[in-house]
């Protein structure tokens, strides 16, 4: 090397590093920000805060921009090939106007001087149409699709200050909402302003999401609301006989929206009716434990889902998809104190009338003849852990969310088995996020005004957001500007 171009290194080191720390400092303040926690808020509520800017020495600027962001983001192991593939979609893009009069002029920002713009964003309860553009097999499918997805997978502490929020999500997987300033200056080649300073906050968002009809789960083999189960006296002993446990679909369970307090609960009840038939004389066998647990779902894909996901089917790997689920111990409960009741049918059914009954309901078995039987049900409370974070069900371009109740029931036979014989159920089950009422809203001041909600809806306030990246989602980097749409699907190299 020499000497000319070892200074001229040098000097340029120094110029660069010189000018990195003469950088505007731009911070962001949320109103009722707490120290290292992170914000959260549902739909309707007012996002609002004050963007400051700082200079150490005159320096120009073009503009302030000041953003609302949501982004999803999957990678998927390939299964024909080693590496992974993977997307990302920009599905929100909010951006807060601000008027010439509010710029200094000319714009031109004093050396230690600190300049503010406020903001206020409004969490809408959908996103606009042009999101969701690809390919679907039905309407129900875009309209869930352009619902507002809650926050899932994005690192931020809980709510006692400590811990990491444990919402059940796959590394595989996030939907994360930022608000970012950034200062603007003009080039002097005549293309388009470049960031010279910014920064990005986290905020959390828990969408309010209504009750949604009864899940059809005719062509999921993983659910099953209905079993029946033959009763054996012990191993290679006769039969009993037959046992039959059905349950329905609970009620949603409806979540607390964000501000409510940590020791609030969540909890609803869900009922499992059984029926006995006996091959003679016998009785019903003695009830054990009810054993439920919650199993959470997320479904993520490097393409746009054309349907609602389910557990069958191709598997997942081969098709650029893939499936993570967590299984949460909810309670086991003894229901030996159940009582049966004992019923005479006259009129007897033969098994073609029987396989006929609805499948959530306690009809007779497929081979009942006699006419005979007891019934009993067992009431089963449901209280979710509070070292879990759980968000509401929803279906999104590239993520998915669903929940399911296994409920698993055991029961005593005269003679000893070497495993205790039990008969399981698993149901689905919806997460609802609650909607606060008007005089909730009222006492906590969140009433949105109409005028709030047009100013939401300005066309100028809202950019129309990306919708698949096409490149390699470890080292991409987005610009601010978002791309066109693409269903490419990018690839990543193996590490």
């Amino acid at each position: 090397m020499s000497a000319a171009t070892s200074i001229l290194s040098s000097g340029s080191e120094k110029l660069d590093a010189w000018t990195r720390r003469s950088q505007p400092k731009v911070e962001i303040d949320l109103t009722g920000q707490k120290p290292s926690r992170v914000n959260a808020y549902t739909t309707g509520e007012s996002i609002e805060g004050i963007v400051t800017i700082t200079a150490e020495h005159d320096t120009r600027f073009e503009e302030v921009e000041i953003v609302l962001e949501g982004r999803s983001r999957t990678t998927v192991e390939r299964a024909s090939c080693p590496g992974r593939t993977g997307s990302q979609q920009m599905f929100l893009k909010l951006r807060q106007p601000i008027e010439d009069i509010e710029y200094p002029t000319p714009r031109m920002l004093e050396g230690g001087r600190s300049y503010q713009f406020p903001f206020t964003f409004v969490v809408p309860d959908r996103l606009l149409p042009q999101v969701c553009s690809h390919t679907k097999n039905n309407t129900h499918v875009g309209r869930s699709h352009t619902m507002l997805p809650p926050t899932l997978g994005d690192p931020m502490l809980a709510s006692d200050g400590k811990t990491l929020i444990d919402d059940m999500a796959p590394d595989m997987s996030q939907v994360a909402y930022i608000v970012r300033a950034s200062l603007h200056q003009k080039r002097h080649d005549g293309q388009a302003a470049k960031s010279i300073a910014g920064v990005a906050k986290k905020v959390r968002i828990i969408p309010v999401v209504e009750e949604e009809p009864p899940v059809d789960f005719s062509g999921t083999s993983s659910l099953c609301m209905r079993k029946e189960k033959s009763v054996k006296r012990g191993t290679l002993r006769g039969t009993l006989g037959r046992l039959v446990a059905a349950t329905s679909q609970p009620k949603p369970i409806q979540l607390l929206p964000p501000s409510c307090e940590p020791s609030d609960t969540v909890s609803t009840v869900t009922t499992v009716n059984l029926r006995f038939e006996p091959v003679g004389k016998e009785t019903p066998p003695p009830l054990g434990t009810m054993t439920s647990k919650l199993r959470a779902s997320t479904f993520y894909s490097a393409s746009p889902w054309e349907d609602f996901p389910s557990g069958t089917g191709v598997p997942f790997s081969q098709v650029g998809r893939g499936l993570y689920t967590e299984a949460v111990h909810l309670s086991t409960m003894c229901v030996a104190s159940a009582q049966w009741t004992k019923h005479t049918s006259d009129a007897r059914r033969d098994s073609t009338t029987s396989s006929s009954s609805d499948s959530s309901s306690t009809g007779p078995s497929s081979t009942f003849t006699g006419d005979t039987y007891y019934t009993a049900s067992v009431v089963i409370p449901i209280t979710l852990p509070k070292q879990k974070t759980f968000i509401p069900t929803f279906h999104s371009c590239l993520i998915s969310r669903t929940y399911s109740l296994e409920l698993s029931l055991s029961y005593h036979t005269p003679a000893a088995n070497i495993m205790t014989p039990t008969i399981s159920l698993r149901v689905p089950v919806q997460f609802t996020s609650q909607n606060y009422t008007e005089s909730i809203k009222s006492s906590l001041g969140l009433l949105v005004t109409q005028e709030e909600v047009d100013e939401f809806f300005n066309p100028r306030n809202v950019t129309s957001p990306t919708d698949f990246s096409g490149r390699d989602v470890s080292d991409v980097v987005i610009d601010l500007a978002p791309p066109g749409y693409s269903e490419t699907i990018g690839v990543m190299a193996a590490r």
